[in-house]
């Protein structure tokens, strides 16, 4: 009988696993038990041990054979079993899996063939797009602003967004909230934030809307998107401003829709028709302040223009992307506020005032229309993240948005009026600032337009990277002109950014002048 038990444990202990090639590292900042996981999970993986060894020795035995604690061992052997490598048998210890879980998650490679080449055919649709951006260019984002690239419009300042309070406020709404956020949510947005929004609008906006109203959307090319595949056919006529918004004429034109460009004056957009010229059945504008030209639409304007779309049946998509950075004055009233006819379709985004990131943006739209918007926003991505609608509509009700406002807008005057002050000192021989009363970006005209060629292929050079006004025109033909941003960097660095265009254009003269005696 001894020797009967001596052979069966020495059965027993050939039977299991000796993880001889675990090395753990006590100086590694990976905890011990991730990386005890991580090698015992390798070792399953490579099958190096004998058919014969699938049993693994118990948390005892491990721990000593590797100089940790028992606790250490169970959080590793716990991963594995939750991963599905490892089983146990009650009263007999724990196993190697029959079949790993890469044994369903990996697929068999298939044998290579011979490449077939054949033309890729492309949509009508992704042709018309008016976006010239290949490959890797498109990872810059809508802005086209690398790393290292400076004074390039539409960017706000993103290192001054909150993020310790925003944290704060997200794990306090996963706290209360918990897996309710994990789950597929409304199409129609989170009812608080709507409701927080709906507050804001009418206490600030002057708009007159209530939470039912509004339907939240990730950003305002959604919004662009979604109103107007709700209220046009394919090939029926959208009314833009010109110049406008890059990210406007694309998303119209994935809408299918005929693009109509109207001009601007000092008032806003030019709502006289040509003759022959086809109706709109929705009007795009900037009214706060106009993309890029930075135009305010006056009062009388807006309400000729509200005029026009009721007596043609017409929709006007307002879009007020930043109106809360005014410097000159009160704002005016927004158009949803003054629209007695429920023909303004509003549009607002978070881009600006918090940052791009998070995608966040609304519609206030005529309770008529709400029902086919929602269904179209659930057809495109159902709705947006659960968890950042929550962590908003905090932040807006305990106090913070508006507060953020404030602060921002204090930061972006300073840096406001320092670039004027400098740019003026710097640059005032070669362009002259249309100043306006609101936004984030200001238009340089050339005093000397046959200097423009030379000043683009230096800012492409040397980092400084203002937009040209031509690069939002569609039939517009404005004199030479950039649009510089300022609102993403300090003082310092936008003096950097002046003189190193200054100290460039004066060597560029420089040369010029040279080569000119020369010849």
């Amino acid at each position: 009988m001894p020797k009967r038990k001596s052979r069966s444990e020495k059965r027993r202990r050939r039977s299991i696993i000796a993880f001889e090639m675990i090395r753990l590292d006590r100086r590694a900042t990976e905890p011990l038990h991730e990386q005890l996981y991580r090698q015992i999970r390798d070792e399953l993986k490579s099958g190096r041990f004998s058919d014969g060894s699938s049993r693994l020795p118990s948390s005892r035995a491990l721990a000593t054979e590797r100089g940790v604690s028992r606790s250490t061992v169970r959080l590793a052997l716990s991963k594995l079993h939750a991963e599905g490598y490892l089983h146990s048998k009650r009263g007999s210890g724990t196993f190697v899996a029959n079949l790993l879980p890469e044994t369903f998650l990996t697929a068999d490679q298939a044998k290579p063939n011979r490449p077939i080449q054949s033309a890729v055919r492309v949509s009508d649709r992704v042709k018309a797009i008016p976006d010239a951006r290949v490959g890797n260019q498109f990872d810059l984002g809508a802005t086209g602003a690398g790393a290292g690239v400076s004074l390039v419009p539409s960017i706000p300042a993103v290192d001054e967004f909150p993020l310790a309070v925003w944290e704060r406020l997200r794990a306090q709404v996963l706290a209360k909230k918990g897996v309710n956020l994990l789950r597929y949510a409304s199409n129609r947005g989170d009812p608080d934030l709507r409701k927080a929004l709906a507050a804001y609008l009418c206490d600030f906006r002057a708009a007159r809307c209530h939470p039912d109203q509004i339907v939240i959307v990730a950003g305002m090319q959604q919004a662009m998107l979604v109103s107007t595949m709700a209220v046009l056919n394919p090939g029926e006529v959208a009314w833009i401003e010109d110049p406008c918004y890059q990210q406007t004429r694309r998303v119209l034109t994935l809408a299918g829709v005929k693009i109509v460009p109207k001009p601007l004056d000092r008032h806003g957009i030019v709502i006289a028709r040509l003759p022959k010229e086809p109706l709109p059945r929705i009007i795009y504008v900037t009214p706060s302040h106009q993309f890029p030209l930075g135009v305010t639409m006056t009062l009388q304007r807006r309400s000729s223009l509200l005029h026009f779309a009721h007596a043609h049946n017409a929709f006007v998509f307002e879009d007020d992307y930043d109106a809360e950075f005014r410097f000159v004055g009160p704002p005016l009233p927004s158009l949803q506020g003054i629209d007695n006819a429920n023909r303004v379709i509003y549009a607002g985004t978070v881009s600006k005032i918090l940052c791009p990131s998070l995608r966040l943006g609304y519609i206030v739209a005529p309770e008529p229309l709400i029902d086919s918007l929602v269904k179209i926003r659930s057809a495109m991505d159902q709705h947006s993240s659960p968890i950042d609608q929550a962590t908003l509509a905090r932040f807006i009700n305990e106090g913070f948005f508006l507060s953020h406002i404030k602060r921002m807008r204090k930061i972006y005057a300073e840096r406001r009026n320092f670039f004027i002050k400098q740019f003026n000192e710097l640059l005032g021989d070669h362009f002259t600032l249309q100043v306006p009363e609101a936004g984030l970006n200001i238009v340089a005209w050339l005093k000397r337009e046959e200097e423009f060629p030379m000043i683009r292929r230096i800012t492409l050079g040397i980092g400084v990277r203002p937009s040209t006004l031509s690069f939002f025109c569609v039939e517009a033909k404005p004199k030479p002109a950039f649009v510089f941003g300022f609102a993403a960097w300090t003082p310092t660095q936008i003096r950097e950014s002046l003189v190193k265009l200054a100290s460039a254009l004066k060597q560029a003269g420089k040369n010029l002048n040279y080569g000119s005696q020369s010849r």
